[in-house]
Protein backbone atom coordinates (compact mmCIF):
# COMPACT_ATOMS: atom_id res chain seq x y z
CA UNK A 1 0.00 0.00 0.00
CA UNK A 2 2.77 2.56 1.38
CA UNK A 3 4.55 1.75 -2.47
CA UNK A 4 1.39 2.21 -4.19
CA UNK A 5 1.38 5.84 -2.27
CA UNK A 6 4.40 6.98 -3.35
CA UNK A 7 4.00 5.95 -7.10
CA UNK A 8 0.87 8.04 -6.99
CA UNK A 9 2.53 10.94 -5.72
CA UNK A 10 5.17 10.65 -8.03
CA UNK A 11 3.25 10.71 -10.66
CA UNK A 12 0.90 13.15 -9.93
CA UNK A 13 4.28 15.36 -9.39
CA UNK A 14 5.45 14.14 -13.29
CA UNK A 15 1.99 15.70 -13.95
CA UNK A 16 2.47 18.87 -12.65
CA UNK A 17 5.81 20.03 -14.16
CA UNK A 18 4.32 21.69 -17.49
CA UNK A 19 1.68 23.66 -15.20
CA UNK A 20 4.35 25.05 -13.05
CA UNK A 21 6.18 26.22 -16.01
CA UNK A 22 3.82 27.96 -17.66
CA UNK A 23 3.20 30.09 -13.73
CA UNK A 24 6.65 31.42 -14.99
CA UNK A 25 6.75 34.84 -16.05
CA UNK A 26 8.63 35.33 -19.03
CA UNK A 27 12.16 36.25 -19.07
CA UNK A 28 13.16 39.71 -19.62
CA UNK A 29 15.46 41.04 -22.44
CA UNK A 30 17.94 42.34 -20.20
CA UNK A 31 18.01 38.50 -18.67
CA UNK A 32 18.38 37.12 -21.88
CA UNK A 33 21.66 39.31 -22.52
CA UNK A 34 23.02 38.26 -19.43
CA UNK A 35 22.66 34.55 -19.78
CA UNK A 36 24.12 34.98 -23.56
CA UNK A 37 27.11 36.78 -21.81
CA UNK A 38 27.98 34.12 -19.41
CA UNK A 39 27.47 31.55 -22.07
CA UNK A 40 30.02 33.32 -24.01
CA UNK A 41 32.35 33.97 -21.64
CA UNK A 42 31.86 30.22 -20.43
CA UNK A 43 32.51 28.92 -24.06
CA UNK A 44 35.92 31.49 -24.42
CA UNK A 45 37.27 29.49 -20.99
CA UNK A 46 40.78 27.65 -22.20
CA UNK A 47 40.53 28.92 -25.34
CA UNK A 48 43.20 30.66 -27.33
CA UNK A 49 43.06 34.46 -26.82
CA UNK A 50 44.34 35.21 -29.95
CA UNK A 51 42.15 32.88 -31.91
CA UNK A 52 38.62 33.74 -29.91
CA UNK A 53 39.48 37.42 -30.94
CA UNK A 54 40.19 36.63 -34.42
CA UNK A 55 37.03 34.37 -34.61
CA UNK A 56 35.08 37.28 -32.99
CA UNK A 57 36.42 39.95 -35.26
CA UNK A 58 35.49 37.77 -38.03
CA UNK A 59 32.32 37.04 -36.82
CA UNK A 60 30.99 40.66 -36.41
CA UNK A 61 33.55 42.08 -39.18
CA UNK A 62 35.26 44.48 -37.25
CA UNK A 63 39.18 44.77 -36.90
CA UNK A 64 41.18 41.80 -34.60
CA UNK A 65 42.63 44.68 -33.14
CA UNK A 66 39.20 46.31 -31.78
CA UNK A 67 38.14 43.10 -30.06
CA UNK A 68 42.26 42.89 -28.42
CA UNK A 69 41.48 46.95 -27.27
CA UNK A 70 38.40 45.71 -25.37
CA UNK A 71 40.10 42.88 -23.70
CA UNK A 72 43.01 45.00 -22.68
CA UNK A 73 40.39 47.27 -21.36
CA UNK A 74 39.37 44.17 -18.83
CA UNK A 75 36.02 43.82 -20.90
CA UNK A 76 35.03 40.24 -20.86
CA UNK A 77 34.36 37.68 -23.91
CA UNK A 78 30.88 38.01 -23.26
CA UNK A 79 30.43 41.77 -23.29
CA UNK A 80 32.47 42.03 -26.42
CA UNK A 81 29.82 39.76 -28.20
CA UNK A 82 27.10 41.60 -26.47
CA UNK A 83 28.58 45.10 -27.46
CA UNK A 84 29.60 44.30 -31.04
CA UNK A 85 25.79 42.54 -31.71
CA UNK A 86 24.31 45.87 -30.25
CA UNK A 87 27.25 47.83 -32.00
CA UNK A 88 26.06 45.52 -35.47
CA UNK A 89 22.10 46.40 -35.09
CA UNK A 90 22.73 50.17 -34.41
CA UNK A 91 25.37 50.50 -37.44
CA UNK A 92 21.90 48.74 -39.41
CA UNK A 93 19.45 50.83 -37.57
CA UNK A 94 21.30 54.46 -38.38
CA UNK A 95 23.59 53.59 -41.91
CA UNK A 96 23.94 57.16 -42.38
CA UNK A 97 25.29 57.98 -38.62
CA UNK A 98 27.22 54.84 -37.90
CA UNK A 99 28.28 53.65 -41.40
CA UNK A 100 30.60 51.02 -39.66
CA UNK A 101 29.69 48.17 -36.55
CA UNK A 102 33.54 49.97 -35.51
CA UNK A 103 31.78 53.76 -35.31
CA UNK A 104 28.72 52.32 -33.66
CA UNK A 105 30.78 49.76 -31.40
CA UNK A 106 32.35 53.77 -30.39
CA UNK A 107 28.97 54.87 -29.42
CA UNK A 108 28.26 52.28 -27.04
CA UNK A 109 31.06 51.53 -25.71
CA UNK A 110 31.06 55.35 -24.23
CA UNK A 111 27.32 54.62 -22.98
CA UNK A 112 28.16 51.05 -21.36
CA UNK A 113 31.59 53.58 -19.47
CA UNK A 114 28.99 55.41 -18.51
CA UNK A 115 26.99 52.24 -17.09
CA UNK A 116 24.31 52.68 -19.22
CA UNK A 117 22.41 49.24 -19.25
CA UNK A 118 21.23 47.56 -22.09
CA UNK A 119 17.67 48.27 -21.97
CA UNK A 120 17.76 52.11 -21.79
CA UNK A 121 20.56 51.62 -24.77
CA UNK A 122 18.04 49.77 -27.14
CA UNK A 123 15.46 52.52 -26.29
CA UNK A 124 17.65 54.90 -27.12
CA UNK A 125 18.78 53.35 -30.39
CA UNK A 126 15.48 52.31 -31.14
CA UNK A 127 17.05 48.55 -31.22
CA UNK A 128 14.90 45.71 -30.82
CA UNK A 129 17.11 43.63 -27.55
CA UNK A 130 15.89 39.95 -29.37
CA UNK A 131 17.76 40.98 -32.63
CA UNK A 132 20.71 41.41 -30.27
CA UNK A 133 20.67 37.88 -28.18
CA UNK A 134 19.89 36.53 -31.46
CA UNK A 135 23.25 38.29 -33.37
CA UNK A 136 25.45 37.21 -30.08
CA UNK A 137 23.90 33.76 -29.86
CA UNK A 138 24.76 33.84 -33.91
CA UNK A 139 28.14 34.55 -33.33
CA UNK A 140 28.40 32.35 -30.11
CA UNK A 141 27.66 29.41 -32.58
CA UNK A 142 30.54 30.59 -35.14
CA UNK A 143 32.87 30.85 -32.33
CA UNK A 144 31.90 27.20 -30.86
CA UNK A 145 32.56 25.97 -34.50
CA UNK A 146 35.54 27.39 -34.97
CA UNK A 147 36.80 26.03 -31.74
CA UNK A 148 35.71 22.73 -32.51
CA UNK A 149 37.48 23.35 -35.88
CA UNK A 150 40.70 24.08 -34.01
CA UNK A 151 40.46 21.22 -31.78
CA UNK A 152 39.65 18.71 -33.85
CA UNK A 153 42.53 20.26 -36.94
CA UNK A 154 44.68 16.96 -37.85
CA UNK A 155 42.73 14.46 -35.81
CA UNK A 156 41.95 11.41 -38.22
CA UNK A 157 38.28 10.81 -38.14
CA UNK A 158 36.76 7.36 -38.26
CA UNK A 159 36.51 6.10 -41.93
CA UNK A 160 38.54 8.43 -42.69
CA UNK A 161 41.66 5.99 -43.65
CA UNK A 162 41.29 3.11 -45.14
CA UNK A 163 42.11 -0.14 -42.91
CA UNK A 164 44.85 -2.38 -44.43
CA UNK A 165 43.32 -5.78 -45.84
CA UNK A 166 46.33 -7.23 -46.44
CA UNK A 167 47.57 -10.47 -44.66
CA UNK A 168 51.08 -8.78 -42.65
CA UNK A 169 52.63 -12.28 -43.37
CA UNK A 170 52.49 -12.58 -47.20
CA UNK A 171 51.12 -9.53 -48.50
CA UNK A 172 47.90 -11.25 -49.79
CA UNK A 173 44.38 -9.81 -49.31
CA UNK A 174 42.76 -11.01 -46.02
CA UNK A 175 39.25 -13.13 -46.04
CA UNK A 176 36.66 -11.29 -46.85
CA UNK A 177 38.41 -7.68 -48.00
CA UNK A 178 37.23 -6.71 -51.54
CA UNK A 179 40.04 -7.32 -54.57
CA UNK A 180 40.33 -4.55 -56.84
Amino acid sequence: MRGATWLFMGVSLLGSGPVAAQLLPPVSDDVKIQVTQQEIDEDAAGRNPANHAEAMARQFHVEKDVVEQLRQAKVGWGEIGIRLAFAQEVAKQDAKQFPSVEAALSKVNDRRSNRANWGAMANEFGIDLVQVVVGAQQGRQQMRADAKKEATAGVVKPGGQQPDLTDKRDGTPKRGAATK
